[in-house]
């Protein structure tokens, strides 16, 4: 009588076994790698019924408010499965002993598995002056348009700035943000008068030409920020400044706070996608840095030249950000995590491709 009982009771656990819920998820331990300290990791994680009976989540618990999670669904058919967002805030996590960690625990009502826990792990520090994240570029990005012929570009230029003819201009307008500030510069401020309000009528609030031009810009400043091309002789850009009315800021206005952004990885890269305005300037030496780096607008007191460097992941842009703080250029920062980080926040949103 007792084997029958024995075999009774092991048949019934072979039937719970065969129908019943069964929880996956995948993955159990997010690395996030390295975070600056005040960041939100955010990562998804995917929960799937491989069984062949409802799956309930009843419960779900975390240790720490700076952990939070979204989940849409709390109830799996068989072969069903739903995605959960998971964040963790890493303010404050710098001063604890590295790697730190979380942990997200699901209750079910998997008879295998009744709880799981999901752990977020990775390395929290705080930034050097150098680093800087992608917010912080994102809420300071300024773009710079010349809005002459390229013959005159190639003659000389604002450093930083793109080329885009005031012929096709209106064809940019869908590339162009309306998020954030764009300056615009021709040779006299004449056009840079019409690309305002052509801008202005498609929704551009942000828009302003730069007063009086290049020749304004000479009269105001000089050659401060002026690239020349190749085996010209800097002087005074022709032409009379026309100064206009409204909708306009002082050459002194953008230069004390001048922002250029400088791609640091390979043409190829560049072309399949970069931040809006950005330089090209494939930098992979320190033979190839101190030549570039002489190549540079001489600096001057008052003004600023913010250079932000970006690669894919800010490990060589952060040397070379610091390489340039140490010769020169004291407001030079470095996208910490790289065009990666940029992308991880915002998506696609301010990235060109093309040269």
């Amino acid at each position: 009588m007792r084997k029958a009982f024995v075999l009774v009771g092991l048949w019934g656990l072979a039937f719970v076994g065969l129908s019943a819920p069964k929880i996956q998820v995948d993955p159990e331990l997010y690395d996030f790698g390295t975070a600056v300290d005040g960041d939100v990791v955010e990562f998804f994680v995917t929960i799937t019924n491989t069984g062949n009976q409802v799956l309930r989540i009843d419960r779900v618990t975390y240790n720490c408010s700076c952990t939070s999670y979204e989940l849409p669904k709390r109830e799996l058919s068989p072969g069903e499965s739903v995605s959960m967002k998971i964040r963790f805030n890493t303010r404050g996590y710098s001063h604890y002993v590295q790697p730190v960690s979380q942990s997200v625990t699901l209750y079910t009502n998997d008879p295998t598995r009744p709880q799981v826990v999901i752990t977020v792990r990775g390395i929290v520090r705080t930034m050097s002056p150098y680093e800087a994240p992608a917010t912080s570029l994102y809420q300071t990005l300024v773009l710079l348009l010349d809005v002459r012929e390229p013959e005159e570009f190639q003659r000389v230029h604002l450093f930083g700035a793109v080329n885009v003819p005031l012929r096709e201009l209106e064809a940019w307008a869908d590339r162009l943000p309306k998020t954030h500030v764009i300056y615009i510069y021709d040779q006299t401020g004449e056009k840079s008068a019409q690309a305002v309000t052509l801008l202005q009528r498609k929704g551009f609030m942000l828009v302003r030409a730069i007063r009086g031009g290049l020749a304004g810009w000479w009269q105001e400043l000089g050659d401060l920020f002026l690239v020349w091309g190749e085996g010209v002789s800097p002087s005074a850009p022709a032409g009379q400044p026309y100064t206009g009315t409204g909708f306009t800021v002082t050459p002194s206005q953008v230069a004390r706070g001048y922002l250029v952004v400088v791609d640091v990885r390979r043409s190829e890269e560049f072309q399949n996608g970069h931040i809006a305005g950005a330089l090209n300037a494939p930098l992979f030496t320190q033979s190839e840095l101190a030549n570039w780096s002489r190549t540079l607008p001489a600096l001057r007191p008052g003004y600023a030249l913010y250079l932000w460097i970006v690669d894919e992941d800010g490990t060589r842009a952060c040397s070379i950000a610091s390489y340039l703080r140490q010769n020169g250029y004291p407001e030079a920062k470095c996208l910490f995590g790289g065009l990666r980080a940029w992308i991880k926040q915002y998506g696609t949103e301010l990235i060109w491709s093309g040269s």
